[in-house]
C-alpha cells in the first residue's frame, strides 16, 4: 500500500481545534465587552475571560481589524461598529422588531405589565425586544433566556411546537424541577397542557417560575403556520386576574394574527429559521 505524504503547507496548517479555540477566545472577549457596556483595559479583559495578556492582545488585534472592537486614546477597548450592530438593518430580526413594537406598546398600555418579543432559533429562545411595564420595580430582561422550559411561557410555547421525543430530550426525566408550589413537575400534566397550547396558541404561567410573577403569551407563526417566536405579557401576579387573562389572550391572539397576515417579518423569519 502506497503511503500518501502531506504537503508542507498541509503539515503546517493550523489544526481545526486550534481554529476553534481561537474563535471561542474571540467570542469570549466580545461577550465580556458586551456585558461590561464600557471600555475595558487589556488586563481587565484578560482577567475576565481567563486569558494571558499576550493571547488577549492577539485576540483584540484580530478583532480590531474587522471593527468588532475599537481602542480609545487611553488604550482601552470597547465594542466597535461590527460588534455593536452585527445584523444588517433589513435582517429578519430587525424587521420583526420594527413591525412588532407598535402593537407591543399598545398591549403594554392596555394591561400594564411588560411585553416581550421572542424568537426561537432552533430549539433556543432569544429576547428580540421588550416594552417595560408600568410598576414600581424596573424590570430587567436579558437576550439570553434562562427560565426553565416547563415553567415559563416562552418555554411552553417552544415545546408546544415539538413532538414528544424532542420535548423529552429538552426536558429530561421527570419529575421536573419545582420552582414554586404551582410548577408542573409531572410529564403527563405538562404534556397535556402543551397539547392544549399547540391547539389554541396561548400559554400561561401563573406563579409557576417565580412566586408573585405571572405571564401569558402567544406563538408567532409564518403564513404557513410554522412557529418562529412569541409575544409574552409578564409582570406581578396582581395584573393577571381571570378576567384580565381572558382579555389578554384575545388581544395577544389578534396581534399575532395581524403580524402573520400583514407583516413581511413573518415570511422573513420563516425563511431565516428554515420553517
Amino acid at each position: 500500500m502506497k503511503l500518501q505524504r502531506k504537503s508542507v503547507s498541509e503539515a503546517m496548517a493550523p489544526a481545526p481545534v486550534q481554529e476553534s479555540n481561537a474563535l471561542l477566545r474571540g467570542l469570549k472577549v466580545l461577550a465580556a465587552l458586551a456585558d461590561a457596556a464600557r471600555p475595558m483595559s487589556l488586563s481587565d479583559i484578560g482577567e475576565g475571560v481567563g486569558l494571558p495578556p499576550s493571547t488577549t492582545h492577539r485576540v483584540l488585534q484580530n478583532l480590531l481589524k474587522d471593527a468588532y472592537v475599537y481602542q480609545d486614546a487611553q488604550g482601552r477597548y470597547g465594542l466597535g461598529a461590527a460588534g455593536l450592530q452585527p445584523l444588517p438593518l433589513d435582517h429578519p430580526l430587525n424587521v420583526l422588531r420594527r413591525d412588532a413594537i407598535a402593537p407591543m406598546r399598545a398591549l403594554q398600555a392596555a394591561f400594564g405589565p411588560s411585553i416581550l418579543l421572542f424568537a426561537f432559533p432552533g430549539r433556543q429562545r432569544v429576547v428580540v425586544d421588550y416594552v417595560p411595564g408600568s410598576y414600581h420595580v424596573t424590570p430587567y430582561f436579558d437576550t439570553r433566556v434562562t427560565a426553565p422550559l416547563h415553567a415559563s411561557v416562552s418555554g411552553k410555547l417552544l415545546l408546544s411546537g415539538l413532538g414528544a421525543a424532542e420535548r423529552d430530550e429538552l426536558l429530561g426525566p421527570q419529575p421536573y424541577r419545582s420552582r414554586t408550589d404551582s410548577t408542573l413537575v409531572k410529564r403527563s400534566a405538562l404534556f397535556k397542557q402543551l397539547d392544549a397550547i399547540a391547539s389554541d396558541g396561548i400559554a400561561t404561567n401563573v406563579n409557576e417560575n417565580v412566586q408573585g410573577i405571572s405571564a401569558i403569551g402567544t406563538r408567532l407563526a409564518t403564513p404557513e403556520g410554522r412557529n418562529f417566536g412569541a409575544i409574552v405579557i409578564t409582570g406581578p401576579a396582581s395584573f393577571f386576574t381571570d378576567a384580565a387573562l381572558t382579555q389578554m389572550g384575545a388581544d395577544l391572539s389578534a396581534t399575532a394574527e395581524m403580524l402573520r397576515n400583514t407583516s413581511a417579518s413573518s415570511r422573513l423569519m420563516g425563511r431565516l429559521l428554515g420553517r
